[in-house]
């Protein structure tokens, strides 16, 4: 690495501190020279960028991905061409019925039945069990606000409600129940590979009483999968600690896992389940348009129902109509019952998903094969660190060496930041997954003063956490 290039990074760094914290830019994983390569004058601009479009049009492993994806992307989007038009003279224009049209909350109900097995629906005269939102993120403020509003009508307004977020968890969530005030236990792990457990929450004092628990299936940041019957298990002694908590299940990667119809095979089994989860899902993964913003909340939960209804109900929480009528587009097969498509668009799913699991191994395999001093020798977080193949996803949060902590030190930054001036490969410390300074800021982390708590931020500082959704694979030689 020459003199000049450390000194580029560390400007990308510092003209980013300030927004992401100690991350050197929000994109991960994709270099200066890359991105500059690629048409794009800074990183941020990169960040909305339509995932299909870095894939190879002769990727060796699914030579006509490109193609179908982008067929599939191109028939949903000419259905804005039409609403654009009407809407032209009042282009901000929303549905009244934000709470989601019948045919589009039909397509997610037909989605989720046909490819996992479990039903919701939208019938006459009852409260609705879908309701679809402008975007996953705004599908979990409404979340969090059905768990405020369940506690104030148990038991009144004499304190917030209080969240258990296992860590390390997104960080998406942790800001957005830092701007409700509520009150957030944070449950660090008892295992080497971070996975939550049923044994942690005996972490949790008697006298602290949660009101909602934030857990994803898979995890972002690391990538790994909880076993189904772990997240039971840690979902029952949940409600048995306290019945009246709401659990969040963010599941916007679930339908692109190949063991997708396992990961909640168990929501039918119990009736508890039914009237304390909320299940959160998207498209932004499954069919690569995050800037589409589309999301919904699936639930049987009465108690649970009142805040979200309410909230979606306001004229601007719903998605527009343009978005609606692409929505309804990648989702059309579910809502007509056509089999055929249906399952040609769930094979496509699991084809996205396979390829962003192949980015995942090559660029690990690059990066540990021209920068291994950097990486410690046991990897806990990662299943395989050998061939860096696994079923996971996107993200990987490799743990850094003494070299690198030493680099670090040196130049008075995160190992994550050292790590990037070194080698050019940009991700953000695992620290910044397991604690939120509006949070500290404010009094809101219940158990601030847990050592054990300190003590695993501490450790996590020494991890990357790694994004390949939008990172090309390395082309390999003829």
């Amino acid at each position: 690495m020459t003199r000049g290039e450390r000194d580029v990074r560390m400007e990308v760094f510092n003209s980013f501190k300030q927004v992401f914290a100690s991350a050197p830019i929000r994109l991960m994983s994709r270099t200066v020279s890359e991105m500059r390569a690629k048409g794009y004058d800074d990183l941020a601009s990169a960040i909305g960028d339509l995932d299909w479009r870095t894939v190879p049009a002769d990727d060796p492993e699914d030579p006509n991905l490109r193609q179908d994806w982008q067929s599939m992307l191109e028939a949903a989007f000419e259905h804005v061409d039409g609403w654009l038009g009407q809407l032209s003279p009042h282009p901000h224009g929303y549905n009244l019925d934000s709470i989601g049209f019948p045919v589009v909350t039909r397509a997610w109900s037909g989605l989720w039945s046909t490819q996992l097995g479990i039903d919701f629906a939208n019938e006459a005269h009852s409260p609705p069990e879908i309701i679809i939102f402008h975007g996953g993120n705004q599908a979990l403020q409404a979340s969090l606000l059905g768990i405020s509003e369940a506690r104030r009508n148990r038991v009144g307004m004499d304190r917030p409600a209080t969240m258990l977020v296992p860590i390390p968890t997104f960080s998406c969530p942790m800001d957005q129940m830092a701007l409700q005030g509520m009150n957030v236990f944070f449950l660090p792990p008892g295992r080497d590979n971070m996975d939550p457990s049923a044994d942690d929450l005996d972490q949790v004092p008697d006298d602290v009483e949660i009101d909602g628990v934030y857990l994803m299936p898979v995890n972002n940041p690391t990538g790994r999968t909880l076993p189904p019957e772990q997240l039971r298990a840690f979902v029952d002694k949940v409600l048995d600690r306290w019945p009246h908590a709401g659990v969040i299940l963010d599941s916007v990667y679930v339908r692109l896992h190949p063991r997708y119809r396992d990961l909640l095979a168990w929501y039918d089994e119990d009736p508890r389940y039914a009237e304390a989860v909320l299940i959160i899902d998207s498209l932004s993964k499954t069919h690569g348009v995050t800037g589409l913003r589309s999301g919904a909340i699936l639930t049987r939960s009465t108690k649970l129902r009142d805040g979200i209804v309410r909230y979606a109900q306001n004229i601007m929480a719903g998605p527009s109509n343009a978005m609606q009528a692409v929505m309804m587009a990648l989702l059309a097969p579910y809502a007509l019952g056509d089999d055929e498509v249906a399952s040609h668009r769930i094979q496509l799913q699991l084809r996205i998903g396979r390829h962003l699991q192949r980015r995942r191994r090559l660029l690990l395999a690059e990066a540990f094969d021209r920068y291994g001093e950097l990486f410690d020798s046991e990897q806990p977080l990662l299943p395989d660190p050998e061939g860096f193949d696994w079923e996971g996803s996107m993200y990987a949060d490799p743990r850094l060496s003494e070299r690198c902590c030493k680099l670090a030190d040196d130049n008075e930054v995160s190992p994550a930041v050292a790590f990037y001036l070194e080698t050019g490969i940009a991700g953000v410390p695992l620290e910044g997954f397991c604690r939120n300074p509006n949070f500290e800021r404010h009094g809101l982390v219940v158990n601030g003063d847990s050592a054990r708590l300190k003590e695993f931020q501490e450790e996590a500082r020494n991890y990357v956490r790694l994004s390949f959704g939008m990172t090309p694979p390395p082309r390999t030689a003829e």
